[in-house]
């Protein structure tokens, strides 16, 4: 399966990538007499208070189960037993293995917090829980104190340390003393105390580049990471072990406090590692450090097979560890023995073993599909958030919702009212393409095309399409612009076909479309055109490495990502702050860039109030890259700003990918 679901935050960069994704969904046509689509669950009652419905769209795990089992895998059992639609992950033992601290999204889906509970699965005690995001809770080794990862106060990802007794919280990595460049990647993951507890030790990308997969031209960042260190008190901060190109994840502690243990991929193979690259696993190796010099590294592992999350198993140097991929994925260790053997289990992630080796604690995620309308973390309390399938777009006059249904269907167009009642497909691609013709077939089972980015004609009684090949499939076929009316009954191509044309957004008018536009041929961009419903004539409005574009409510302004630094003469090249949100006249005049993180900035909607939605990476990674599944920008969040690029403003703050927004207010409907 492939690319079911890139286009979150892909498709506004137009560049493309294969592997495994777990919404891929094949549709085998529908005929007229069948358009009807029953909604997968009822619609949650609007939420008082609030002023109307954020739909968003989120690529992540439908939810986690914690299991304990003994070291070799026999007597897994759930750690905590009656749960309904569990999504607990990430835990980890106190020093004394009485306690397990994991982060949980039981409160509602997106939103983390922090808890431990017994080993027996009794005594649960919540820990850390605003609404910012929290993960990867570590006990020091008294119990006092824990130190864990938190966006709190900045939105990016911090290391914090809690006194359990008092109750105090503060940051340890976002100091006049620890912080770095800003226009860099400042995250920090995965702390851990040293066993005298003088130290926290911690994987981190401050002050590396924003690279993107390719030697640095694909869309999706890559991540590198250094293992760093401090004291409790803030004090001490040091990088103990790093290199340039390479990714150092996930660091342990030897028993005696002397050594650190780590993960070591290049910056490239970090893409591939967070689920894209599990047909052909990409190498990953294990080594140790002297944890006071920073020297002395030795080989610990260093086959091909692709290895995260090594911890040393007791007082011993034996290490365990999760092969993620593979015929050979699960739980290993360096060193087996009687009570400590492999055991397969695909689908394994983050274990921690207890203080004395003999038990271990892991995840095992879900992979269901979320229902259209399920209700989601409100991270803004004027809106009630739900999930929603991609490129939805809200007509106010006729109180339509139209959406392509890529991972509730098979990429066709479906109509609903705004709660997603009354499904209808309205446009579908095998209304053109051939059910029966395996290549065609095949484009939508693998996600590769399909009809993306409707749009409404002003009174709604029509949509317009883009269907075609998508992702790298643009240099190898043609994208076609159609006009389909929403009942179904007829449609017609606006473009010839002969090149790559899509994500077509009407003008308020209805007199116009403006589109990007692709030559297969060259593999190259064509920029923007505009054309006239009237005339039929089609003018250039840009010719840059230009996508996703939108016509504001007020007819003023189109919004678009553009590739900053493609130009005709040197084609495709990386350097920093590639992708960015720009707005332009339709009469082409004022090209105006409205965002300047040295992230990528893309996929901008308006709302209904004419300001701008995007999905940006500026507040960088939640977790180490590698740790992923089924995801392509795990850093993706939703934000808003003034059309003019003012007041931006953070609407999600979660784990996962989020996109696709969506504002309808009650007043709407």
């Amino acid at each position: 399966m492939r690319l079911s679901a890139s286009l979150l935050l892909g498709v506004a960069a137009g560049l493309a990538s294969a592997g495994g994704c777990p919404y891929a969904h094949g549709g085998s046509g529908s005929s007229r007499e069948a358009r009807s689509v029953a909604p997968e669950s009822a619609a949650p009652a609007p939420a008082a208070g609030k002023k109307g419905i954020f739909y968003m769209n989120r690529i992540a795990p439908s939810g986690a189960q914690l299991y304990i089992a003994n070291a070799d895998g026999s007597n897994a059992k759930p750690l905590m037993g009656n749960q309904t639609n569990a999504f607990d992950y990430h835990a980890s033992w106190s020093a004394d293995g009485k306690w397990i601290v994991f982060t949980s999204e039981r409160r509602l889906d997106g939103q983390s917090d922090i808890y431990r509970v017994r080993p027996d699965g009794t005594g649960l005690e919540t820990l850390v829980d605003t609404d910012a995001f929290e993960d990867a809770g570590s006990f020091s080794p008294d119990g006092k104190k824990l130190a864990f990862v938190s966006t709190s106060g900045n939105y990016t990802a911090n290391i914090w340390i809690k006194d359990l007794v008092t109750g105090h919280s503060r940051n340890l990595t976002d100091t006049p003393s620890t912080r770095g460049d800003p226009d860099s990647p400042q995250g920090y993951f995965r702390p851990v105390f040293s066993p005298d507890g003088q130290w926290i030790v911690f994987s981190s990308d401050r002050n590396t580049d924003w690279t993107g997969h390719s030697d640095g031209t694909g869309w999706e960042h890559t991540q590198t990471l250094s293992i760093y260190a401090i004291r409790p008190d803030g004090t001490g901060f040091r990088k103990v072990v790093g290199q340039d190109g390479f990714s150092f994840a996930t660091p342990q502690f030897s028993s005696d406090g002397k050594r650190i243990i780590y993960s070591n991929f290049t910056t490239e193979n970090t893409y591939e590692a967070h689920g894209l690259g599990f047909g052909t696993p990409v190498p990953s190796s294990i080594y140790s450090v002297d944890f006071a010099t920073g020297k002395d590294i030795v080989a610990v592992n260093t086959d091909a097979q692709l290895k995260v999350s090594q911890h040393y198993i007791g007082k011993t140097s034996n290490v365990g560890y999760v092969i993620k991929a593979g015929s050979n994925a699960g739980i290993t260790y360096t060193s087996p023995t009687a009570t400590h053997k492999s055991f397969n289990l695909t689908g394994v992630r983050n274990p921690s073993w207890s203080p004395d080796g003999t038990k271990i604690v892991y995840e095992v995620y879900a992979w269901d599909q979320r229902p259209a309308e399920m209700e989601v973390f409100s991270f803004n309390n004027d809106w009630d958030y739900r999930f929603m399938d991609v490129f939805p777009m809200y007509h106010t006059e006729s109180s339509k919702l139209a959406i392509t249904s890529k991972q509730l269907g098979n990429s066709s167009v479906v109509t609903s009212t705004a709660e997603y009642d009354d499904v209808f497909e309205s446009f579908s691609p095998f209304d053109v393409w051939d059910a029966n013709n395996a290549t065609e077939a095949a484009w939508v089972l693998q996600g590769t095309g399909g009809a993306f980015q409707p749009t409404f004609n002003k009174d709604g009684s029509q949509i317009a399409v883009g269907l075609g090949l998508w992702f790298a499939g643009r240099n190898s076929g043609a994208a076609t612009i159609y006009l389909a009316d929403t009942n179904g009954t007829s449609h017609r191509n606006l473009t010839d076909g002969k090149l790559n044309a899509g994500f077509p957004s009407f003008s308020p008018d209805g007199t116009k479309l403006v589109y990007r536009l692709w030559d297969p041929a060259t593999e190259s961009p064509l920029g923007l055109r505009i054309l006239d419903l009237t005339t039929m004539e089609t003018t250039n409005l840009t010719w840059g490495w230009d996508n996703t574009p939108g016509w504001s409510p007020d007819g003023e302004r189109i919004v678009f990502t553009r590739q900053t630094n493609w130009t005709a003469e040197y084609g495709n090249r990386w350097y920093s702050d590639r992708f960015d949100v720009f707005t332009i006249r339709p009469d082409g005049t004022d090209l105006t860039q409205v965002t300047t993180s040295h992230a990528n900035d893309a996929h901008a909607v308006w709302s209904y109030d004419n300001k701008i939605m995007w999905n940006s990476g500026m507040y960088g990674f939640r977790d180490e890259a590698v740790q992923y599944d089924n995801t392509f920008q795990p850093y993706g969040q939703i934000m808003i700003m003034n059309a003019d690029g003012s007041d931006k403003t953070m609407y999600t703050d979660s784990m996962w990918e989020d996109s696709m927004p969506l504002l309808v207010p009650y007043s709407a409907l």
